[in-house]
């Protein structure tokens, strides 16, 4: 499947081009993802979209504008907008903030002052669990109320399109059936429904410390820590004998451990078989975030009790539709011998959402399977080019022993690489032509400098670059989603942006 180079995207279009559902959004140079980091002059406000869970869709605007004037609200009280009434409750019990409770049309809204004492922990709390509504529900509402003309037009998959998604993933995990899949708004609430309904039912038995697993996908970090009465961090994927003296530490007070297979974004993969077996011993679940590896490469579910995926990424290929998968593993006796309540805090997936990746996930096998073959020599090219000072990618020196463990078949090498550089990367990044936004999983190619927008408040200041140099993490980094491009046209496009340094 070979699709067309989206290049010198402008600023604060979206990615892909011209699709109002796109969640990613071009960041061409570093000075541009400065800029919409610190949103000086209300920056934000000239982009045409974002990552949803961080970023206000103008559809966003428009439903809450609806909402001000349809209601009488106060022009100066801020709106939340959630795709629920179960979503809408759930943010609310967890502030004792003073809010005011609206529904229109499906959509339900809390309004309340922006200056009140919890207000950054309110829209960090959304951020991090996924309770926002996204585009395709905003865009009904939009349409149903005369405020746009039209629907973007897109294939959408109508009949039992959760049955057709469960299925796909039933058949690449392996399954005999599709009872122990769940289905998300996004991978992140699939992550914080799974923590809390783990910490709930931990709590009888004292067990409240959760254990990080390596240098996690930061708002998986912000939940363990923020959410959890106890917290611990190993920042090596390669130091079971840390996770070992934490267990026997902390005996009797682990919650559960959570990992990623491999580790985004410097591709580290855990000796899952080993660690699995260890915690297994000690009665403590393992969640694996499979995200980066896919359940098309890799065979993880055996060596843990959860597998959680965002079907955002490879699952869609396309970048216009979130969510995620949680998938418990039936042979697991944690799994059977304790039942949780994910449904306590899962927001589900709306109608076209389910519709739209339905119709796209037809194409995840073959999709991880094309991206492979770019792994491989992009990897190697970037291997031997003077400017790099490290790579990262499933198979280098450090990643393979432990990845291959886990492969269905010999070389299923993940979609991700990152490079790292022992200089500032703005020239470099500055001089690639190719879009430039977040996101990862994409059929075409898509960069992202990984730090300086995942991890901005620690790579701008002494503290924090202080915090990530004591672990060993150079944010002089950048991600590449690898594309299904023609591998000659890719590796040109990289030469060329490799010489302006």
């Amino acid at each position: 499947m070979t699709v067309n180079l989206y290049r010198n995207i402008t600023c604060g279009k979206s990615i892909p081009p011209n699709n109002v559902h796109a969640i990613s959004v071009s960041l061409p140079t570093i000075q541009d993802v400065c800029s919409y980091e610190e949103n000086k002059n209300n920056w934000r406000s000239c982009m045409e979209t974002g990552y949803p869970r961080f970023f206000c869709h103008p559809y966003e605007i428009k439903v809450a504008d609806y909402f001000k004037i349809h209601f009488s609200i106060e022009a100066k009280k801020h709106l939340f907008l959630f795709p629920s009434k179960h979503a809408c409750q759930l943010v609310k019990k967890t502030f004792t903030i003073e809010f005011d409770e609206f529904e229109l049309g499906g959509i339900f809204a809390l309004s309340t002052d922006s200056n009140c004492s919890d207000f950054k922990e309110l829209c960090e709390f959304i951020q991090h669990t996924g309770y926002k509504v996204f585009s395709r529900q905003l865009e009904n509402f939009l349409f149903q109320h005369q405020i746009i003309s039209h629907i973007q037009e897109e294939e959408l998959l109508i009949e039992e399109p959760e049955n057709h998604i469960k299925r796909e993933i039933q058949k690449q995990f392996n399954l005999p059936d599709n009872q122990n899949i769940e289905l998300f708004s996004s991978g992140m609430n699939a992550i914080y429904s799974l923590f809390s309904a783990i910490k709930n039912n931990q709590e009888k038995n004292k067990a409240s410390v959760f254990v990080q697993y390596g240098w996690l996908y930061t708002d998986t970090i912000d939940i363990l820590k923020k959410y959890s009465d106890e917290y611990y961090e190993i920042v090596s994927v390669y130091n079971a004998s840390e996770l070992q003296r934490v267990l026997d530490e902390y005996k009797g007070k682990v919650a559960a451990v959570f990992t990623e297979t491999p580790t985004n974004p410097s591709l580290h993969t855990p000796d899952l078989p080993l660690i699995y077996s260890i915690l297994n011993a000690y009665n403590i679940p393992l969640v694996v975030d499979g995200t980066i590896g896919t359940c098309v490469n890799l065979n993880y579910l055996p060596y843990c009790d959860f597998a959680v995926e965002s079907l955002t990424k490879f699952a869609s290929g396309m970048a216009d539709v979130m969510a995620g998968t949680l998938v418990s593993n039936p042979k697991s006796s944690w799994v059977q011998n304790n039942k949780i309540n994910l449904a306590a805090h899962q927001e589900k997936l709306y109608t076209k959402d389910l519709q739209r990746l339905a119709i796209q996930i037809n194409h995840f096998e073959q999709r991880v399977r094309a991206i492979r073959h770019n792994v491989l020599q992009l990897a190697q090219y970037f291997e031997s080019h003077p400017a790099i000072n490290k790579v990262n990618w499933s198979h280098n020196e450090n990643n393979k022993e432990n990845y291959s463990k886990l492969e269905k078949e010999k070389d299923s090498y993940s979609g991700l690489i990152s490079i790292e550089f022992n200089h500032p990367i703005q020239k470099f990044y500055d001089a690639l032509e190719l879009p430039k936004g977040p996101s990862l999983g994409t059929e075409f190619t898509l960069v992202m400098p990984y730090f300086y927008l995942a991890h901005y408040e620690e790579i701008n200041s002494s503290d924090g670059r202080k915090l990530l140099e004591e672990k060993h993490i150079n944010w002089e980094l950048v991600r590449i989603s690898v594309g299904t491009e023609p591998i000659d046209e890719l590796i040109n496009v990289f030469e060329k942006a490799l010489k302006a340094i």
